[in-house]
């Protein structure tokens, strides 16, 4: 089975932890708006795509055992390079060689020693703009996150292309997992490419969205309308055949093992994991989207 997982922040990186024992051909596409930490530092100064979340996303599926993990995640603490990540920065000098974000994400994987492709929404770098209902513009993943009401619209900087593979990777899968994570700063960046978005809607693929399991920290938890129903407004068109809410992930979780913990983030790897292993066992009502 052919899975294409899409999104960005930590959430991406989980559901790719959970997914990965279970199949073979699994395709990520992360957002590359985020402006913060590390990854805003080397933006600003090399007029680059965000990698933070794409080396997020390698590393956990290298795994956390692995090596690779601890020095890739190590951050630098003096001097010109404090706070940096080592995993930006090799992704940042793979790309100055390869002269290609597809081709140093592609790179790292195979320094990794993962299977699995990672690409990202876009190659060009762009932000996120948020329009108020004042009619001002405010520019920035973190400029938006800290607001107190939600924006009329959000858009991005500028129209890019998708990043190479993207739409091929989107019209060919079987199953294409969207969530959990961020409403706006995670999941909306790669449906405001509009080869993503056209593709997303022509797809015959399963679309499942996986909601956050508790409410964001971000401007979203000013809004009482559900996330999938703002996004749906936003982007013009529905993206999921099913969106699982926490109520559900709960009722799928009531037949295993597993007790559902007090949770401190918007999901849960092992959670996660039950609710996919569930879900790749029934090929029947995936094919006909539930």
């Amino acid at each position: 089975m052919k899975i294409v997982c899409i999104g960005g922040g930590h959430g991406l990186a989980q559901v790719l932890s959970a997914i990965k024992p279970m199949s073979s051909n699994i395709t990520a596409i992360v957002a590359t708006t985020d402006n913060g930490g590390s990854t805003g530092k080397i933006r600003a100064s090399q007029e680059t795509i965000a990698l933070g979340d794409i080396r997020r996303c390698c590393l956990q599926l290298a795994g956390k055992k692995s090596t690779f993990n601890a020095i890739y995640e190590h951050r630098f603490t003096q001097g010109q390079l404090a706070d940096h990540c080592l995993g930006n920065l090799t992704l940042l000098g793979l790309m100055e060689l390869t002269g290609s974000a597809t081709k140093a994400i592609a790179h790292f994987n195979i320094m990794l020693g993962n299977t699995e492709t990672v690409l990202p929404m876009t190659e060009v770098p762009t932000d996120l703009v948020a329009e108020l209902n004042n009619n001002e513009k405010i520019m920035g993943e973190c400029e938006i996150d800290s607001l107190t009401s939600l924006p009329k619209s959000v858009s991005l900087s500028k129209n890019v292309p998708a990043g190479p593979g993207c739409v091929n990777a989107i019209l060919e899968a079987d199953l294409i997992i969207i969530g959990p994570g961020s409403i706006i700063t995670s999941i909306l960046p790669a449906f405001l490419v509009n080869d993503i978005a056209a593709a997303i809607q022509k797809t015959s693929a399963c679309r499942i969205f996986i909601e956050n399991s508790i409410e964001e920290k971000s401007v979203m938890k000013n809004t009482q309308i559900a996330g999938v129903d703002w996004l749906a407004e936003q982007l013009g068109f529905k993206l999921y055949d099913l969106s699982i809410p926490p109520s559900a992930i709960e009722e799928i979780l009531q037949g295993s093992k597993n007790i559902i913990k007090n949770r401190a983030h918007l999901h849960d790897t092992d959670e996660l994991n039950n609710v996919f292993s569930g879900l790749l066992k029934m090929p029947i009502q995936l094919s006909n989207h539930f």
